[in-house]
């Protein structure tokens, strides 16, 4: 049970495997050595590639290359980010100088007044065809349902 050292991130994380058992029954075991000693760890502090490692997602241990090329990605979607922050921070402040509402402020939409509206969008021969009552006498309680003939176009 002889402990290898297949690397280490760039916070000083040193991650070993090792060998436990014989023939069949041999299993290889991974691990990280925290380079602050602490009771608490947060599983971010650990990148990706390496917990993907931990976890046998992936059979071999990631190079620095791999390594380099995440942390330039993750650095260049950080600036992307603050960009985008900061345009929409200059939106809003502009929306309150000039005093229009924000519409994604949270506030919630006025249901009656929407519906009023779409009341009001109908042609009025529809309106009027909603509010004249049907034609034909309902069933009366007690007698047996009967329904109409089907007629196209009605």
């Amino acid at each position: 049970m002889r402990k290898e050292k297949v690397g280490e991130d760039a916070l000083g994380n040193a991650y070993y495997r090792w060998y436990e058992g014989s023939g069949a029954q041999r299993t290889e075991r991974r691990e990280v050595q925290w380079a602050s000693e602490h009771m608490y760890y947060d599983p971010e502090d650990v990148p990706s590639e390496w917990r993907m490692w931990l976890r046998r997602l992936r059979q071999d241990p990631p190079t620095e290359d791999e390594l380099k090329g995440s942390a330039a990605k993750a650095a260049a979607l950080a600036a992307k980010v603050a960009v985008l922050e900061e345009a929409e921070r200059l939106r809003r402040l502009r929306q309150q100088t000039v005093g229009t509402p924000d519409q994604h402020a949270g506030t919630t939409p006025d249901m009656a007044r929407f519906l009023q509206q779409m009341g009001s969008s109908q042609p009025q021969s529809q309106q009027q065809q909603q509010q004249q009552p049907p034609a034909q006498p309902q069933a009366k309680a007690g007698e047996p349902f009967k329904p109409e003939a089907w007629r196209p176009g009605s």
